[in-house]
């Protein structure tokens, strides 16, 4: 920081004067949760699991896409390779999963959020969004 002769102050920064910083990389571990759940959808997306599983862990809107997703037969074998995940709330996750199928590399992203979907159910994680490229 430098100061002016009329003593306003100039951050190095803005002018291309002094170092720039440098994003420091996430050392956080992947959280353990979004893998699980990606692991659990790519399983029943490829029919290893049959898609009534999903019913307890998914909103009405979630299961109807992944209902039409499995019609497709978008995906018929593949195999998790990333997940990334950040947490916008303490209650909500919002994960991105890479799979490779067939020699190519797919991706899903999905919301959990920490919720019960009736008012007779304990609090659990639940799909609340699903987006694909299919």
């Amino acid at each position: 920081m430098t100061t002016t002769h009329t003593g306003h102050v100039r951050i190095g920064r803005l002018h291309g004067v002094g170092a720039r910083r440098r994003p420091t990389p996430c050392t956080t571990p992947q959280n353990p949760l979004a893998r699980a759940y990606a692991q659990r959808l790519l399983e029943v997306l490829t029919g290893k699991r049959p898609q009534e599983q999903l019913l307890a862990f998914a909103t009405e809107d979630v299961y109807d896409r992944v209902r039409t997703l499995r019609a497709l037969g978008c995906l018929r074998s593949g195999a998790l390779q990333r997940v990334f995940d950040s947490a916008p709330r303490e209650d909500a996750l919002e994960v991105t999963a890479l799979y490779q199928v067939s020699g190519r590399t797919e991706t899903l992203a999905f919301r959990l959020e920490c919720r019960a979907l009736r008012r007779s159910q304990n609090a659990t994680w639940r799909f609340t969004a699903l987006e694909s490229r299919w």
